[in-house]
């Protein structure tokens, strides 16, 4: 139980290293909120198969698959409570795929989708309560090409 909870412990200060990045400019919107990331290298023992990150109480923080030791198809982040945090699709440990993120009330934070790790199409911005305050575009590449 003690190697669980210093794992635990580990993958918890690995989290709170990063959160994830708002493609869009700092300047327009406001920032994301603290959702774990454990992006970093895990260790070999997890290396595939479904993971469960919890806390010290045991409460779920974040779950998802890996492969290979790399992160792999949905992974979905939890606050505290238990409320869903963000949902990003992985393919090999790249973000591709729909993401979506929440702010701490639960409203909406921004959504879009990802192919290879880059920022792709359409991407909505909302506010505190969930009211949509900006859009943007991005091309194949991540470079925005249209915003408002």
């Amino acid at each position: 139980m003690d190697l669980r909870i210093a794992l635990a412990a580990l993958l918890l200060s690995l989290a709170a290293c990063t959160a994830p990045q708002d493609p869009a400019p700092a300047a327009t919107v406001p920032a994301s909120p603290d959702t774990p990331d454990t992006s970093a290298a895990l260790p070999d023992s997890l290396q595939n198969g479904h993971h469960r990150l919890r806390d010290a109480q045991g409460r779920l923080l974040m779950e998802g698959d890996m492969l290979n030791g790399q992160r792999h198809g949905l992974w979905v982040a939890y606050d505290l409570s238990g409320r869903v945090k963000s949902r990003n699709a992985y393919l090999n440990g790249m973000l591709d795929g729909p993401s979506v993120v929440f702010r701490e009330n639960g409203a909406l934070f921004y959504q879009g989708q990802h192919a290879q790790g880059h920022p792709v199409g359409t991407w909505t911005f909302h506010d505190e309560i969930g009211t949509l305050v900006r859009t943007v575009v991005y091309d194949s590449t991540g470079v925005e090409i249209k915003g408002k």
